[in-house]
């Protein structure tokens, strides 16, 4: 039986071997290899919550950035559809084993001590060079360390709880993004025929109208592409590939591009919104020049994406549902953003095409802030059901109806009631704890709604799934 002392060796040993056959190389090669055949994680279309991050089940982290990528990746190619990743040893902490004669997948770890600051300390570029920014600081014996870690995914180990993913409904999806777009404050404009693109010049994103998309999953997909784009603007993370870009086809453009499709993967992971990638198939073979350039590329890429993304994904808040008196009450459509203001006795309405602005007196806003909540609540049926579905506005005479609230506008519910149909309830009339994803029954007598959940079919749909 191997000893304590004798498996730390072997460790050790390993670290060495891997340190001296290079894994960013080997990393980067498989993934030009990938690149090549068309199978890189970027290149796959992913439909709204199928795609997760890698993430660690011990310790409840995700990976991020290079090893994200690279676990992806290897998941892709030996089929992996389980996200967890650990090492052997914290499997066996937790009783679980490792399948005999599975292939764990390396990746990699730094440590950077802290700095003594009585010391002076000289800087020279990191030789691993995990990022273009990172510095090697010699300080004597406190110097950042480089390791090699070995993973197993959960498909290898046995004993592990299976695992049941969270699957992200499309409906959340598209509400995500429309939060993240109206939240990042970013100038968009509908004015193209077939491109879309990001311009840093005039900082604003311009799009084809919406209803030019197949979807609305399609819609935010593309937005949220251009909007990570945006995210690195000198104002916001500056970043270098995009603020250094002068024309299409250099070699900033393409990397910068990199950057965007590998921020719309970590999206899709984290948020559900829906990546396709059939735009931007151009780009592939300066991506493979590029990569077999430099081993440490897709390694700097995937840290400004992750970056974008996290940037991006704070923008996805709820407006807070208890409101003050006080505070002015926010409603959106694609057009309009109206908001009302008890305090001043007006309500204000901005065009988003135009970016005008009106006040109107406070007699009519709580009727107009009332249609237009109704009118987005109709416009997102359309855009989550197609231009097929049918809305009802909830009979509050005797009407009753079951099923998933599956969205909220300011003062309104959807429910999706059959597979092409909703019925829009007025949020006033039913208790305030009703809110997106409760599955229930709403029955209504004179104008009185009663409300309890809807257990039959969550029954039904546990035993369908």
């Amino acid at each position: 039986m191997a000893t304590a002392a004798s498996d730390s060796t072997s460790q050790a040993t390993t670290v060495v071997q891997l340190a001296r056959r290079d894994f960013r190389q080997e990393v980067t090669d498989q993934i030009v290899a990938m690149l090549e055949k068309g199978t890189a994680p970027w290149q796959k279309p992913w439909e709204p919550g199928v795609l997760q991050l890698p993430l660690n089940p011990t310790t409840g982290k995700v990976y991020r950035g290079g090893n994200a990528l690279h676990l992806m990746a290897v998941a892709g190619r030996k089929g992996f559809e389980d996200p967890r990743w650990l090492t052997y040893r914290q499997a066996q902490e937790h009783g679980w084993q490792v399948r005999q004669g599975e292939k764990g997948t390396h990746i990699e770890f730094w440590q950077f001590p802290e700095r003594d600051p009585n010391r002076e300390s000289s800087e020279k570029p990191n030789a691993a060079g995990s990022s273009g920014s990172e510095t090697e600081r010699d300080e004597g014996p406190a110097r950042m360390l480089h390791r090699i870690y070995t993973v197993f995914n959960g498909q290898q180990i046995e004993g592990i709880p299976e695992y049941a993913p969270q699957k992200t409904q499309e409906w959340e999806a598209v509400q995500a993004g429309e939060r993240i777009l109206v939240n990042s404050g970013a100038r968009i404009t509908h004015d193209q025929d077939d491109r879309a693109f990001y311009s840093p010049a005039s900082d604003k994103i311009h799009l084809p109208p919406r209803e030019a998309f197949k979807n609305a999953s399609d819609y935010y997909g593309t937005a949220l592409h251009e909007l990570s784009h945006w995210s690195g603007h000198q104002t916001r993370l500056n970043r270098e590939t995009l603020n250094e870009s002068y024309r299409f086809g250099d070699t900033n453009y393409a990397k910068e591009e990199l950057r965007a499709e590998l921020a719309s993967v970590f999206l899709a992971a984290e948020k559900g919104i829906p990546h396709n990638p059939e735009q931007h198939a151009a780009y592939v073979a300066s991506w493979i020049q590029t990569l077999k350039n430099d081993k440490n590329e897709i390694f700097r890429a995937a840290k400004d994406a992750h970056a974008a993304a996290d940037y991006l994904i704070a923008f996805d808040k709820e407006l807070p549902k208890d409101r003050s008196p006080q505070e002015p009450t926010r409603t959106e459509t694609a057009e309009l953003v109206a908001a009302r203001e008890p305090a001043a006795g007006a309500a204000s309405v901005t065009e988003k095409q135009t970016a005008t602005e009106s006040r109107l007196p406070v007699e009519a806003g709580p009727k107009r802030l009332a249609e237009e909540s109704l009118a987005a609540a109709q416009d997102l049926t359309k855009r989550v059901f197609g231009d097929k579905a049918k809305h009802y506005l909830a009979d509050t005479e005797s009407g009753t109806y079951r099923g998933v609230i599956v969205a909220e506008t300011a003062q309104h519910l959807v429910q999706r009631i059959s597979p092409k149909s909703v019925a829009i309830h007025d949020k006033t009339l039913l208790p305030s704890s009703v809110a997106p994803g409760a599955n229930v029954l709403v029955s209504y007598s004179n104008n009185v709604a009663q409300v309890r959940p809807y257990k039959a079919r969550q029954r039904a749909q546990a035993l369908a799934r």
